[in-house]
């Protein structure tokens, strides 16, 4: 048998025993265990950067207390129940991949299952199935034990009546989960595990970051360094240096704290989208191909929505982050100025944008409008998609019946800030992000917003983001760049 072959059947019989991690992962598994000298039964917290290994090593100190081996060898011998709570389904995802990788299987009916659970399914992309999901040992020396699975939704009421072993919190937890089920937890003799990134999207954690200082929790700090992702066995990190300032660079100036340095706040800056500038305003034309997009945002005022006329030239299969984007050119009442625009004149400005650019409705490949919020407090009721799509029909003569729907961007906890990071990026390059000179307040917007989510210079900053976003896929598109950046 080759070394190579060797290797691969070692890792099939128990992965777990050949596996080499990290300085800060080894201490973390550690961390808290019988034979740690300083473990005091505290809650343990783990603030790590994106991409250092977080959900792994919380996934090797798990197998190892279940099946008191490594650290947890001298536990209190029996059965136990977990619990891993996250923000949501899809956060849990990573850390439900890291367990199904570590679990040693078999080929049962041409499907692989989990010896030691053999009840457990796994969906790529999805994770555990069941409601809710769980591993239920039956064999090997985690027999009797139960993991299960909960969002920060549910987990108050998962949790209220169980007897757990061990609750992990995977991400930034709300302070309602400490006060109502953290506290219970230490009342009854349970580890509590907490390994995070804090992110613009988390729940406020000042309050966490009070209860490192006063010592009521323990807490491991690591940032992203070549020596946080060098493995203990002399093997090359799994990031270079030059890797890692690359990334650096294509991170927003405000996250980089957060994401890079796991600070407990973003940076405060002046202009959000830091890799912005002069290398961007370009006259270049998209060539032939280029897909058409009208993108609107109806504000959050009635009487200021904004429009932009946007075109994308795909990249190749399989490489979505080839795509270029070409801002053509804007349709936007003065923020300044007190007066209202109508909704027809919303919807004559935006006509005027496409002949201004020698098109028409009809050139038009993708139209896009965020979900409007009605405001009854004011004398004009904000518009909608519905209602823009009329006037334009009307306004150009066309049957409504003929006329393209407006669809509407995909929204989620985490998309503001993953299509701004996309669009950071893409600025950066100079290359698959030009705007054209006459889009003026957009070029003010990109030089001026800060970040405020209610800022008007936001507005058309997200007319741009989902064009951009709808281009490379949506929804679809956004799923697999949370699961990419929380695979930690």
């Amino acid at each position: 048998m080759s070394a190579a072959a060797a290797i691969a059947a070692a890792w099939a019989r128990d992965p777990l025993a050949s596996l080499s991690l990290t300085g800060p992962q080894d201490e973390w598994v550690r961390m808290g265990g019988p034979l740690d000298p300083e473990a005091d039964g505290r809650p343990l917290l783990w603030l790590g950067a994106n991409q250092i290994g977080k959900s792994y090593a919380q996934a090797v100190k798990l197998l190892h207390f279940l099946r008191r081996t490594g650290p947890y060898a001298t536990r209190r011998p029996g059965p136990v129940q977990v619990t891993i709570v996250s923000i949501s389904k899809e956060q849990i995802v990573p850390l439900m991949e890291k367990l199904w990788d570590l679990l040693p299987k078999e080929v049962v009916d041409g499907e692989a299952r989990p010896i030691e659970c053999p009840g457990a399914r796994f969906e790529p992309g999805f994770g555990f199935r069941g409601k809710p999901p769980r591993l239920n040992f039956r064999s090997g020396a985690a027999a009797g034990s139960l993991v299960s699975f909960a969002t920060y939704k549910q987990g108050s009421t998962r949790i209220a009546g169980a007897t757990l072993d061990v609750l992990m919190l995977d991400e930034p937890p709300p302070e309602s989960m400490w006060s109502e089920v953290v506290l219970r937890m230490i009342r009854k003799g349970g580890q509590i595990w907490i390994s995070m990134t804090i992110t613009p999207e988390s729940p406020p954690q000042e309050w966490m970051r009070l209860k490192v200082e006063a010592g009521e929790v323990r807490f491991l700090h690591t940032p992203m360094t070549v020596a946080a992702v060098r493995p203990t066995d002399g093997t090359p990190p799994f990031l270079s240096a030059r890797q890692i300032r690359e990334a650096r660079a294509q991170c927003s100036e405000a996250e980089r704290p957060l994401r890079f340095d796991a600070a407990w706040d973003g940076a405060v800056v002046e202009r959000w989208l830091s890799a912005w500038g002069p290398g961007c305003i370009s006259d270049e034309r998209p060539p032939a191909g280029a897909r058409v997009i009208v993108s609107v945002d109806h504000s959050t005022a009635p009487g200021r929505q904004v429009s932009l006329l946007m075109a994308c030239l795909p990249g190749p299969p399989g490489r979505p982050q080839d795509a270029r984007f070409w801002l053509l050119d804007e349709h936007s009442p003065d923020p300044n100025q007190p007066e209202k625009t109508s909704n027809r004149e919303a919807a004559q400005g935006i006509v005027d944008m496409l002949g201004r650019q020698g098109m028409t409705w009809r050139h038009v490949d993708v139209w896009l409008g965020d979900r409007a919020a009605v405001q009854r407090t004011d004398k004009q009721v904000r518009a909608d998609n519905a209602a823009l799509r009329r006037l334009i029909a009307d306004i150009v003569g066309s049957n409504l019946g003929t006329f393209p729907r407006i669809e509407v961007p995909y929204k989620a906890s985490g998309t503001v800030a993953a299509g701004f990071g996309e669009m950071n990026s893409r600025m950066a390059g100079g290359v698959g992000w030009k705007v054209a000179p006459r889009c003026r307040r957009f070029i003010k917007s990109a030089d001026t917003w800060n970040g405020q989510r209610t800022a008007k210079e936001k507005d058309l900053l997200d007319c741009a983001r989902y064009g951009m976003e709808t281009a490379l896929g949506g929804k679809g598109w956004h799923k697999a760049q949370k699961l990419h950046r929380i695979a930690t």
